[in-house]
């Protein structure tokens, strides 16, 4: 997989080379009028992510899932499309049918084609693969901007850390700094340099999400739906030659997931992840032996879990306190096991979808609403960007992270979201009819990812405030945000 782009418009004397950046996987491309390094996953080749058609250096990044259904339409246009490269694939797509071709694409992604002096990019409908614009001294185009911040140090000029943390509605390509622009989710961008080589910007969208009327579905058609659509989606994320590995902590997310996926595959790894706090091994152990997977239980210190969350604001650029606090597990996970020809998959996002983070306080006519505002969140956090697991060598798979799972999802009924009994009932009632799990965890009572481990409280006693104060959590990770994309600091050092 080749997941990360760092582009410069080229300037007299000065290139960009691999080594710039540290790291392995960094290779350098020839097109004309930019200087272009992209990183790939260690042991992986970039070969079919670029081509050069028609005069255009054309480049995709990411994982998008569903190659082969893409292949088949494009091969409609083009017969060489059934084996093409990557890139060319998408050309193929685009040229055809415009930018309505990216709302076909599974997955992550960006894709974009260089002119000398034009730049077209398209990025993935949920935001999942970020891409940046920054404009300092030279015109930069990157997906982490913690590189641009290497190579050209003070660029970023960051707004006020009392602007950022007194509001969280946000809109969905929001970057706190002054002179970067993230490209919004579900769009394309082309822009245009003059003969004194400033930019011009031309931005559209191919995908405007929206919270729509309720489904008039019974519940006994939408849970078939919700079957088939989570089968899809988990079985495609364990359809490759890598080994699978998933993050089970018991519950129901990423109980349904093993399940799934063990159908799949009967080579399914699974850990179940705790700190000296507290853990939810015992649940765990349920589904693995249910599902008879290959099982181990991995215990965090506190000063590990302070660790990942450092490594999550690093890596996937994460200024934000409770999303942060979310990843820091996943990031020490990924430390763990990391390791070439692995994919890992997890069960992440499914509360937001089904109702998970609802309480009995939500009135029935404001819980999609609730939802949904959730979820236009994660659009802005970075928690869904590949960074943080390609560090560590891994890709890094969403399952219910998909835009025909959350179209889905998020129009069911909210009767199906929460009842008198439960949250999540019509996905537990799903789990329990398709026989894909015990009763003692389709019923258990949902835990958050960063509750179940006491991330929270852990968090909360290195900020030195209160376990809900998420201001207090937003400082301190805005303040490691700065510095780090400054490069004036690594996770594990002390800001300078």
């Amino acid at each position: 997989m080749t997941y990360s782009i760092v582009a410069r418009r080229q300037a007299p004397g000065r290139v960009l080379e691999p080594d710039q950046f540290g790291g392995e996987g960094w290779q350098a491309l020839d097109v004309k009028g930019w200087d272009l390094c992209v990183r790939s996953l260690a042991g992986a080749s970039s070969e079919d992510r670029f081509d050069t058609i028609d005069r255009l250096s054309c480049v995709v990044l990411g994982s998008p899932t569903n190659l082969a259904r893409l292949r088949s339409v494009a091969a409609v246009f083009d017969s060489d499309a059934v084996t093409a490269s990557v890139a060319k694939l998408f050309r193929i797509l685009y040229a055809a049918l415009g930018t309505p071709a990216f709302a076909l694409v599974e997955g992550p992604f960006n894709y974009l084609e260089f002119t000398e002096d034009t730049v077209f990019a398209a990025n993935d409908a949920l935001g999942m693969q970020p891409l940046h614009i920054v404009k300092g001294r030279h015109l930069w185009l990157t997906s982490e901007l913690k590189y641009v911040g290497r190579i050209e140090p003070g660029v970023f000029r960051f707004l006020p850390t009392q602007a950022v943390v007194e509001s969280d509605n946000r809109p969905d390509d929001y970057l706190p700094i002054d002179n970067a622009r993230r490209l919004k989710p579900g769009s394309c961008i082309r822009l245009f340099l003059d003969g004194a080589a400033h930019a011009t910007a031309n931005a559209s969208t191919y995908h405007v999400p929206r919270l729509t009327i309720a489904q008039h579905l019974s519940p006994a058609e939408a849970k078939r739906w919700m079957a088939d659509l989570l089968t899809e989606m988990v079985q495609s994320s364990v359809d490759t030659a890598d080994r699978i590995l998933i993050p089970l902590s018991g519950g129901l997310d990423s109980s349904m997931v093993t399940s799934l996926a063990s159908r799949k595959r009967a080579d399914i790894e699974t850990f179940a992840l705790g700190t000296g706090h507290s853990n939810e091994f015992p649940f765990a152990r349920i589904v693995a032996e249910h599902v008879n997977t290959r099982h181990q239980e991995i215990n965090f210190s506190s000063l590990d879990i302070v660790d990942g969350i450092d490594q999550a604001i690093f890596h996937n650029e994460i200024f934000d306190g409770l999303s942060a606090e979310i990843q820091s597990t996943l990031m020490c996970f990924y430390r763990s096991v990391g390791g070439q020809g692995a994919r890992v998959v997890t069960g992440y996002g499914s509360d937001l979808l089904f109702g998970g983070v609802l309480d009995r306080t939500d009135s029935f006519e404001n819980i999609n609403a609730r939802l949904w505002a959730q979820i236009y969140r994660t659009r802005w956090t970075g928690e869904f960007s590949p960074f943080g697991a390609a560090a560590f060598g891994l890709d890094v798979q969403h399952p219910f992270w998909r835009p025909a799972l959350i179209g889905f999802a998020t129009s069911l009924a909210p009767q199906m979201k929460m009842s008198e009994r439960d949250v999540k009932i019509a996905l537990r009632e799903c789990a329990e009819e398709c026989d894909l799990l015990p009763a003692s965890i389709v019923w258990r009572k949902k835990i958050g990812i960063h509750e179940g481990s006491s991330v929270n409280a852990i968090f909360a006693d290195h900020v030195g405030t209160s376990v809900k104060d998420y201001k207090q959590k937003t400082i301190y990770c805005y303040e490691r945000y700065m510095s780090y994309l400054n490069g004036h600091a690594m996770p594990g050092e002390n800001l300078k």
